[in-house]
């Protein structure tokens, strides 16, 4: 258990070193993300009033496909009596970490509002990342965003058919029952 746990944590530290030095802009910020037994995991960010930002994200997918699904909120500012947005987020975007500490942009959903967003297919087995970019909004103010992170596995044909016998199983003992009443 220890070993795999340190095992993850040096994939983890490797992968953040490599992103840094391979592709991510000197201005990005690498968080890797620690999700709970549930598929979950939370990350907030704070910056600096006038602020352009390059936030990257980073995770690993162990075993099976996972499909992620992620949702932001930007905080808000009491200006003047007023509630606004502080955070203008441009673009999130999931990647693949390559072998070489580099990436590979893949397709990403975002809806507005909330900002939710997910990768157009399943992730496989590998690093993977995504990149929030944006900018605060109001002069001489910082602001911070949170979201989550939610790895949801993708079923495996087994358990279908498991599914599948256990229905065919409960209408079976039900055609059973129906014919003792019968008889």
């Amino acid at each position: 258990m220890k070993k795999a746990l340190f095992s993850k944590l040096a994939t983890s530290l490797l992968l953040t070193a490599g992103l840094f030095a391979a592709s991510a802009p000197a201005s990005a910020d690498t968080t890797s993300l620690s999700f709970d037994g549930y598929g979950n995991a939370g990350f907030h960010i704070t910056h600096i009033p006038g602020a352009s930002f390059v936030d990257d994200f980073l995770f690993t997918v162990d075993d099976i496909p996972h499909y992620p699904s992620g949702t932001v909120v930007v905080g808000k500012t009491w200006v003047d009596g007023a509630r606004l947005a502080n955070y203008g987020i441009d673009s999130i975007e999931f990647f693949h970490v390559d072998t070489g500490g580099g990436y590979t942009l893949l397709p990403t959903t975002v809806t507005s509002g909330l900002l939710e967003f997910y990768p157009v297919g399943a992730l496989g087995t590998g690093s993977y990342g995504f990149r929030v970019t944006g900018h605060t909004l109001l002069a001489e103010m910082g602001g911070a965003y949170a979201g989550t992170l939610n790895l949801a596995p993708v079923p495996e044909p087994a358990t279908y058919l498991m599914l599948l016998i256990g229905v065919g199983l409960l209408a079976f003992t039900s055609r059973a029952k129906e014919n003792d009443k019968l008889g």
